[in-house]
C-alpha cells in the first residue's frame, strides 16, 4: 500500500506542478500581450500626433475704428465718461462739484483755472444740478454749458476748460474706410457727410501747392476743406504743409494709399465723427 500511495502521490505532484506551469505561463503571455498593447497605443498616438498636428485657430480682431488707437489711461477715462452716474447740488462752487464727481467715477478731472479766468469764470462759480441715471458725459454737459465751459480728454488727462479753449486744440486721427469702398466718388461722398453732419470746430480754406488733389469745399461751421491724394508717388512739393488763410484750422484728407481719411479736429468733432460713422456702418449691414 505505501507504494501505491507513494506513486499517487508523485502522479498528483507531477499534476499540480503541470498546473502551475501552465497558469504562469499563461499569465506571462497575457502581460506580454497588454505589454504589447500599451506600446502599439503608444506608438499610435504619436504617429496620431505627427499625421495631425494641433491647429491654432486665430481670431481675428476687429479692426480699431481710428488710429493711433486710445491707450489705457483714455479707455478708463472713455468707460467713465460712459457710466452711470448722476448728482444733487445747489449752488455748490464748482470746484466741489468736480471734485466730487471725480472721486466717485475714480478718475482724475482737471479745472484749467487759467483758461477759466480768461473768459471770467471762477472756479468757485454756483452750480445747482439734480439729475440720476443719465452718463456722466451728461451730467457733465449740463453743468458746464451754462457756464459756457466745456470738456475734453487731452494727453490722457479729462479737462475742464473753456468752449473757445477747447475749440482751438486739434486731434489727428487716421480712419480706415477701405470697407466703403477705394474710389474718389466715395471719399468725397464721405467728406461732404462729415461735413454737414458733424459739429466741426473752427476751419479755414486751404490752398494745395500742386493740382495732384482733388477739392472738396466743405460745408460746417466754416468754409472747409477736403483733398483726395490719388497720385501713388506724389511730387515732393506737393507734400508740404498746406497754406491757411489767416490761421490754422480743422483739415479732411483722404489718402487712397492706406484708404483712409486723416481728420484734425477737436476732440468733440472726433466723438462725433466716430459715432457717425459707426451708424453708417450698422446701416450698411441690413443690406
Amino acid at each position: 500500500m505505501s507504494g501505491i500511495l507513494r506513486h499517487k502521490t508523485i502522479v498528483i505532484g507531477c499534476i499540480v506542478l503541470t498546473t502551475s506551469w501552465l497558469v504562469m505561463s499563461a499569465n506571462a503571455e497575457n502581460k506580454q500581450g497588454q505589454n504589447r498593447q500599451k506600446k502599439l497605443t503608444t506608438v499610435s498616438q504619436v504617429e496620431s500626433l505627427a499625421v495631425k498636428p494641433t491647429v491654432k485657430r486665430s481670431v481675428k480682431e476687429p479692426k480699431p475704428i481710428f488710429y493711433p488707437e486710445l491707450t489705457k489711461r483714455e479707455l478708463k477715462i472713455q468707460a467713465a465718461l460712459n457710466a452711470d452716474s448722476g448728482c444733487d447740488f445747489s449752488k455748490t462752487p464748482l470746484s466741489e462739484v468736480i471734485k466730487s464727481l471725480a472721486d466717485r467715477h475714480g478718475i482724475t478731472m482737471l479745472l484749467l483755472e487759467d483758461k477759466l479766468k480768461e473768459e471770467g469764470i471762477s472756479i468757485d462759480e454756483p452750480v445747482s444740478l439734480s439729475v440720476k441715471g443719465i452718463a456722466l458725459k451728461n451730467v457733465l454737459k449740463l453743468i458746464l454749458k451754462p457756464i459756457d465751459l466745456t470738456y475734453m480728454v487731452d494727453r490722457e488727462r479729462l479737462k475742464i476748460t473753456s468752449r473757445l479753449h477747447e475749440e482751438e486744440i486739434y486731434q489727428t486721427r487716421v480712419y480706415p474706410v477701405g470697407d466703403f469702398g477705394n474710389t474718389i466718388e466715395v471719399y468725397l461722398e464721405l467728406g461732404s457727410t462729415i461735413s454737414k453732419h458733424v459739429s466741426l470746430g473752427y476751419y479755414r480754406v486751404a490752398f494745395a501747392y500742386t493740382p495732384f488733389y482733388t477739392p472738396f469745399q466743405g460745408g460746417g461751421g466754416g468754409s472747409g476743406f477736403f483733398q483726395v491724394i490719388s497720385e501713388p508717388n506724389p511730387p515732393e512739393l506737393s507734400l508740404r504743409p498746406y497754406v491757411y488763410d489767416e490761421k490754422n484750422g480743422g483739415t479732411i484728407v483722404a489718402v487712397r494709399l492706406s484708404e483712409s481719411l486723416v481728420i484734425s479736429q477737436t476732440y468733440h468733432a472726433h466723438n462725433e465723427i466716430v459715432e457717425l460713422l459707426t451708424q453708417l456702418r450698422r446701416a450698411r449691414a441690413l443690406d
